[in-house]
């Protein structure tokens, strides 16, 4: 899962806790207030108004967490791009297909040739940036191998 998909993912989960915890948090307010009757008597009434609503506090803190968290995320996801852009760049500049081809054994099946090409431009990768993680290099071998093999035979 790419930077990216995290932060749309935290986002998400973000709106979801922000919102149930605020609406329960209200809800507690007028349970509270006797607006919305809740017949719970004694002690264990109050317990479990109380815990109620604490458990809507953590509710909305963890949401408002989830954006913090996402903000951080998304402007690490920007330079994953950055990075990600220099990279294909340097490589469609450096090798082509031909080039590629013309290190690997072209007379194996399609299947495994698709395998020997993509751990090769995978190794072409490694050899010039050393930190790529593995999600951003899977991304990044699929397009390179798309954008140099896609339509030959």
């Amino acid at each position: 899962m790419t930077l990216n998909e995290r932060a749309r993912d935290l986002k998400s989960s973000g709106y979801a806790l922000t919102v149930c915890g605020g609406l329960g948090i209200i809800a507690m307010i007028l349970v509270f207030t006797g607006v919305i009757p809740l017949v719970l008597n004694g002690v264990i009434g109050t317990v479990t108004k109380v815990v109620m609503t604490f458990m809507f506090a953590v509710f909305l803190f963890a949401g408002i967490h989830s954006f913090r968290r996402a903000k951080v995320l998304f402007q690490d996801a920007e330079r994953e791009t950055e990075k990600k852009k220099e990279i294909k760049k340097w490589f469609l500049e450096a090798y082509d297909a031909d080039a590629l081809d013309g290190i690997l054994d072209t007379e194996l099946e399609d299947n495994d040739l698709y395998f020997e090409r993509t751990d090769l431009i995978k190794d072409k990768i490694c050899e010039r940036f050393m930190d790529v993680e593995d999600a951003l290099m899977s991304e990044l071998t699929e397009e390179i191998y798309s954008e140099l093999f896609e339509g030959r035979s």
